[in-house]
């Protein structure tokens, strides 16, 4: 029965983790070279090419990325035994990657995991800030444990737990002499149907609009305070000081905030915790 070399996985999975050969070198204490010869190594004990290089670093192939999540949940499984066999905290050491949206990540998803990432364990944490369609792709290519979306994806594999609903209101700079006729509205890309759905929701599908289009909702925010035109954003993102006003409108526009993860993969101890922490602490955030 053939078995795969520890080494070789290791090396392999570390690659595919840091997205770079010269970290995953320094992480494993060994030369670039002694690091490539492993992955080939891999490559041929699995018959298949497993990582591509591309502009952006390191990919997976499809093999890749099996082979990828078959070493995350041994990773995990091994941490949550040795932890449970030194006595250690199950976050000990340990490594959590989510995927959220941008109205959320940085405002409500990182506060809500304080207590476990400033705690002296040495866990590490990685957050990805992604528009809303790369999300779903990201958590099944298992590049992150967790995704954070606005709806409770219609897919048998995922486990969706809803964990309370962004408020969407209707901004603009109150500072302004003039509102500029049709108003220009600030989206992500044209993708993006918040504005759409926010209007259908006050029954004005006719509204008109134009649209610009920013990189993220802190960008968004920014075009907002500077005049460039008026948005659709998160209520709990305002501040009570800020140059933004709310227009009134007479039916709430509100969206849920959803964690998702893949329903037959192994939950560590630490992701249990995780999910604990959002649960909790989520709803006081949004």
């Amino acid at each position: 029965m053939m078995k795969l070399n520890t080494d070789r996985l290791n090396a392999f999975y570390q690659v595919a983790l840091d997205k770079s050969f010269c970290k995953a070198a320094d992480t494993l204490c060994i030369t670039q070279s002694a690091l490539s010869q492993r992955v080939l190594k891999m490559e041929q004990e699995v018959g298949s090419k497993l990582l591509i290089r591309g502009n952006d670093g390191i990919g997976l192939t499809e093999q890749g990325k099996q082979l990828f999540q078959y070493a995350s949940e041994q990773q995990a499984r091994e941490q949550d035994v040795l932890n449970g066999i030194s006595g250690r905290s199950a976050i000990a050491n340990g490594i959590v990657r989510i995927g959220a949206f941008s109205s959320v990540m940085r405002s409500v998803i990182m506060p809500s995991l304080i207590p476990l990432i400033n705690s002296p364990h040495q866990l590490k944490a990685e957050f990805y800030s992604k528009e809303l369609r790369e999300l779903l792709p990201l958590l099944m290519s298992g590049e992150v444990d967790f995704i954070v979306t606005d709806e409770v994806l219609d897919d048998p594999l995922i486990e969706s737990i809803v964990l309370g609903a962004e408020t969407l209101v209707h901004v603009r700079n109150k500072t302004l002499s003039h509102q500029v006729i049709p108003p220009c509205f600030l989206d992500h890309d044209v993708h993006d149907m918040t504005t759409f759905n926010f209007f259908s929701a006050q029954g004005l599908s006719d509204f008109e609009f134009d649209r610009s289009f920013y990189d993220d909702v802190y960008g968004i925010l920014d075009g907002v305070r500077l005049g460039f035109g008026e948005a659709i954003i998160s209520q709990h993102m305002i501040k009570e000081d800020d140059c933004i006003e709310v227009v009134p409108h007479e039916n709430p526009f509100q969206s849920p905030v959803v964690l998702g993860y893949v329903k037959d993969r192994y939950l560590s101890t630490l992701q249990k915790q995780i999910i604990e922490h959002l649960e909790q602490n989520v709803p006081s955030y949004l």
